[in-house]
């Protein structure tokens, strides 16, 4: 199985003492759960792209300072490459930006929220639970670091997770593109430090339930397991057409 980890980010240096990189983080949470999987990285935030979207088997789209909806160059051509893996049946997880990108690329909304950012540690409410969500709660908690908000899924999308702060947390749109606002590839450390830098941005009612909440318990190892059980499954279900 052949992973492509497609890097609408990189860590900056303000993080990158408590932040590994992106690949390190999908790998370390999908490998253990997916051993046959091989993964890789490509800089689409730098404008690189595989030159061929045969030549993975998965396509991974990372969090990204940027928003889906702003005038930078790399982001129509990964929208197209979006829509061409979809369309060649390959698996597409997003995560954050990425989640928003996919649904904006396949035809949903994505805006700036007036609730401001979400930080920290948000607990999820699944509202369709599939046969590979397997074990975990159904009130999952996991880190959150986000403005921007899909608003209207694409056509056909079903939403498994809402939260009160993100209705469409996380979305299935057919059986091979699986997409969540959370990132349970982050660490604590992490959004700990994120909430110190965008402290000023908070009022001090949200900074302060946004630290209380990192004392929630996490449910990344649940979101791990659901992540490698949809691939696998959009993987053997493609080798079988």
């Amino acid at each position: 199985m052949r992973v492509c980890v497609l890097l609408c980010g990189h860590v900056s240096d303000a993080l990158s003492d408590v932040m590994p990189p992106l690949l390190d983080s999908f790998e370390a949470l999908l490998g253990p759960r997916l051993p046959e999987a091989r993964f890789t990285a490509e800089a689409a935030i730098d404008g690189e792209l595989p030159k061929s979207v045969d030549d993975h088997d998965v396509y991974i789209l990372t969090g990204s300072p940027y928003g889906v909806y702003e005038d930078v160059p790399w982001i129509p051509p990964l929208e197209a490459f979006v829509r061409e893996a979809v369309a060649a049946d390959k698996v597409v997880i997003g995560g954050c930006f990425g989640h928003q990108l996919v649904a904006q690329a396949l035809g949903g909304r994505v805006v700036k929220s007036d609730k401001g950012w979400g930080l920290g540690v948000h607990v999820h409410s699944l509202v369709n639970r599939e046969p590979w969500m397997t074990g975990g709660p159904d009130a999952p908690h996991v880190v959150v670091s986000h403005q921007d908000q899909v608003i209207d899924p694409p056509p056909g999308a079903v939403v498994l997770a809402t939260s009160d702060f993100c209705p469409n947390a996380m979305l299935r749109i057919g059986d091979r593109v699986l997409t969540l606002q959370g990132h349970p590839e982050m660490n604590l450390a992490t959004v700990d430090r994120l909430l110190e830098m965008r402290r000023d941005g908070l009022s001090p009612e949200g900074y302060a339930a946004s630290r209380a909440s990192l004392d929630d318990p996490l449910a990344h190892d649940a979101f791990g397991d659901w992540i490698a059980g949809f691939i696998r499954q959009g993987v053997k279900s493609r080798a079988a057409a």
